[in-house]
């Protein structure tokens, strides 16, 4: 399978309303792609929060209109945080039936008070164990990231210059919610805290966005990049059902299965685009995705091995840390990210001799986790 078109929408606070934000990213993967929107068979759309925030559900039918008269199949995908990714991953199944496939994620957070935007996230949590208890996203991830530092002996520090490398290349990137916003160690470290020990800077932000891509069974150009592994795994919602805080099961499980798929190892991955909501998550990440082992991403780190010079750069548009997080568009934007450096178009941000690079997007606290490893087509 391929990706022949890509587009995206600037990330971050917009006046744009849900439907014009898919609209300019289907129609910028459309023109990236060269590729009638005739021959589009189906549609795959992939949004979290339109049915509390907009109060808009069946939006799989709204997004028909923007193809009037084709009654097209669309369907709707909802895994929380990984609602991108698991779009992709359903789009690819499907491919057995259709030639050309549009995955679109959208999603309008922003204009609306903090708490109908911290009870609306919280909705991706377990009712019982998470949401009456108050247990909310940060203080999910703020006990992780307290069990990790425990386990492991990682500081704030560690977690401070995740932020400091998202923020940088987040400068370089034109459609980074934060692309003009330079941040430098001294705000990150003191910046207000949110739930110890993770301070405002150790968390994405509320964005709006979209993104899209076309996916193909044959190759049209010499600027598509082929797709050769996608897997999705689930596992229990809420922390209180695990037994490790330091490690996600699922993103282990999808990553193993995904690396088996495409017949390479972690250390083949040139780059990763990692499902950083926390900071504390991408130390994580890097280590359920066989990167390093347990423990070691914190050395990593302090290397610039993960810097966009580094050996294995990570997150180079920012991530959703300074990228952006619209919820239903960020797995989505993971696959433009990587497509985008695998055609060697990342600009300042290109990182040298990309060949293969894999996305990793997780929805809750390690609920879902979908993986998907992209490959340069050499001639």
């Amino acid at each position: 399978m391929y990706v022949i078109g890509i587009g995206k929408t600037k990330f971050g606070v917009t006046t744009q309303n849900l439907i014009q934000l898919a609209e300019e990213a289907i129609n910028k993967a459309m023109v990236d792609s060269s590729f009638p929107s005739e021959n589009i068979q189906a549609i795959y759309v992939s949004n979290f929060l339109g049915g509390i925030l907009q109060n808009q559900l069946h939006l799989n039918s709204v997004i028909s209109g923007l193809f009037p008269h084709r009654h097209l199949p669309i369907i709707r995908v909802e895994t929380a945080c990984a609602s991108g990714g698991a779009a992709v991953h359903q789009a690819l199944i499907a491919m057995n039936k259709f030639e050309n496939i549009l995955v679109l994620g959208v999603e309008k957070m922003t204009g609306y008070d903090s708490g109908v935007i911290s009870k609306a996230i919280a909705s991706a949590g377990d009712v019982e164990r998470d949401q009456l208890p108050g247990l909310s996203f940060p203080a999910s991830y703020a006990f992780i990231a307290q069990k990790y530092m425990e386990k492991y002996g990682a500081t704030s520090d560690d977690l401070d210059l995740i932020s400091l490398k998202a923020h940088y290349n987040a400068t370089l990137n034109p459609s980074a919610h934060f692309q003009h916003k330079k941040i430098d160690l001294n705000t990150i470290k003191n910046s207000v805290m949110v739930s110890s020990p993770l301070r405002l800077f150790d968390c994405s932000p509320v964005s709006d966005g979209a993104a899209a891509i076309i996916i193909s069974k044959k190759r049209h150009s010499k600027r598509d990049v082929e797709i050769i592994a996608s897997s999705l795994k689930t596992d229990f919602i809420s922390l209180t059902q695990r037994e490790d805080f330091t490690c996600f099961p699922a993103a282990k499980l999808a990553a193993a299965e995904a690396y088996q798929q495409a017949k390479v190892s972690p250390s083949d991955i040139n780059l990763a685009e990692v499902h950083d909501c926390f900071t504390i998550a991408e130390m994580v990440a890097m280590e359920d995705l066989g990167f390093c082992a347990p423990g070691e991403s914190k050395e990593w780190i302090k290397m610039g091995r993960t810097a966009l010079q580094g050996s294995l750069p990570i997150n180079t548009d920012g991530g959703l840390k300074a990228n952006g997080h619209p919820i239903g568009a960020t797995g989505i934007s993971q696959i433009y990210e990587i497509v985008t450096q695998l055609r060697g178009e990342a600009g300042s941000r290109q990182v040298k001799a990309a060949e293969i690079g894999l996305t990793h997007n997780v929805g809750g606290v390690g609920g879902t986790a979908a993986i998907h490893i992209l490959k340069k087509i050499n001639e």
